[in-house]
């Protein structure tokens, strides 16, 4: 009997000790742990490590997803935007950067629909690279073939490589390049080719005031529709065009294609004739085309610094917002008088090569102190107080985040 009771005891003890087992094999690993055991991984848990700055915000969000670059995205660096920005070893450009590639809340890849774009705050809040108080975005999209592409600064696009790696504080995503956080408006309208919006703008004395407003979505003609209308704007006064031209900014919101939905009614910067009220644009949607009052969005979701851009088939016009769009025809009809010109608001743009020397003091419109590149500009009086020296007690919580892995 003794022997019967000593067999089920054992018999138990070995179930629970199998239980124990299993329960620590499926249970989710400290980040430090798991980076440690991606061989893969190895360069961007090196930077994790010499800056674990970049975790003090981890415990403020419920999740977040990591989007970790490949031992080769390293590599791939002199082949990107950040040749020559690059630099492990500055901390005040590598923490920002870490930043921006952290997503607030768990984005499980294996979930995420074929087709729709999902834009995703980052942990990248520092005025000295954004204007996007929530948190500088990044798009997501699940291509056909379940490729899924991050894609950042003027169209970036980087690729899943490995997805959805669970961690203690929630998803790792493996990509093959560096996300590169978007541009400013100058920048990226350049790289667009839309620079006779960009030309209009300044024309308007809305530039730069525009490229440093917070959370703002920009539709931007292309520039085949300036050239269609350009004689019929080109001669108006600086706040006729202003009033033009802010008619295609939204504030105050950061709207991804997806969320532009049929009959939405959108305030812009315009004011009414009457100088009372903001002037309003309508979103319409014809089957997969969407239109802003009759102008086709021909290219959606362009990242800025400080927002947003999709670019827009015609000028819009403040006076003409009931114009609907034919969806049966190749192209709409112009909102304004069809009077050509090619390039008729350029010669605004400021001069950047071989330009004229001037003695003249700088106008009150002249752009804040700038470090221009190509993923960052920095605002000098935005430096100080940047990164502000984690206590002991927040190093701590970092170095927790890491677990075990960090201590070697």
């Amino acid at each position: 009997m003794l022997s019967k009771r000593l067999a089920a005891a054992a018999t138990l003890l070995a179930s629970i000790a199998s239980a124990k087992v299993v329960s620590t094999a499926t249970a989710p690993q400290d980040l430090g742990s798991v980076l440690a055991s991606n061989k893969d991984l190895s360069t961007y848990y090196e930077l994790i490590q010499k800056y674990p700055d970049v975790l003090l915000q981890l415990p403020n969000y419920a999740g977040v997803t990591i989007i970790a670059p490949s031992n080769e995205a390293f590599k791939n660096i002199p082949y990107t935007a950040l040749n020559g920005v690059w630099n492990a070893t500055d901390k005040d450009t590598t923490v920002p950067l870490l930043q921006y590639h952290i997503l607030q809340g768990t984005v499980a890849t294996n979930a995420l629909q074929t087709g729709p774009t999902y834009v995703r705050p980052t942990l990248l809040t520092s005025t000295r690279y954004t204007n996007v108080t929530s948190g500088q975005n990044v798009l997501i999209a699940k291509q056909p073939g379940d490729d899924v592409v991050f894609t950042t600064s003027m169209g970036t696009r980087c690729t899943l490589t490995e997805g959805d790696i669970t961690f203690q504080g929630g998803l790792i995503q493996v990509v093959d390049n560096l996300l590169v956080p978007p541009a400013r408006l100058q920048n990226t309208s350049e790289a667009f080719s839309v620079p006779n919006f960009l030309g209009a703008l300044y024309a308007g004395k809305l530039m730069p005031k525009v490229s440093y407003e917070e959370n703002i979505t920009i539709f931007a003609p292309i520039d085949s529709a300036f050239a269609t209308i350009g004689g019929s704007l080109k001669h108006l006064d600086a706040k006729s065009i202003a009033r033009i031209m802010g008619y295609h900014i939204v504030p105050n919101q950061v709207l991804v294609s997806s969320a532009l939905t049929n009959g939405t009614r959108l305030q812009t910067l315009a004011e009414n004739a009457a100088g009372n009220a903001p002037e309003s644009l309508v979103i319409r949607q014809a089957g997969n085309n969407k239109y802003v009052n009759s102008a086709q969005i021909v290219q959606p979701d362009i990242l800025l610094a400080n927002g947003i851009m999709h670019l827009i088939s015609d000028v819009l016009n403040p006076d003409a917002d009931a114009a609907v769009p034919n969806p049966t025809a190749l192209s709409q009809a112009p909102v304004f008088p069809v009077s050509s010109a090619r390039n008729p608001f350029t010669s605004a743009l400021p001069c950047t090569v071989s330009c004229p020397v001037t003695t003249t003091s700088a106008s009150s419109t002249a752009e804040p102190t700038t470090t221009s590149t190509s993923i960052f500009t920095t605002r000098s009086k935005d430096v100080a107080g940047a990164f502000a020296t984690a206590d002991m007690r927040a190093a701590g919580v970092a170095l927790g985040l890491l677990g075990a892995g960090m201590l070697f």
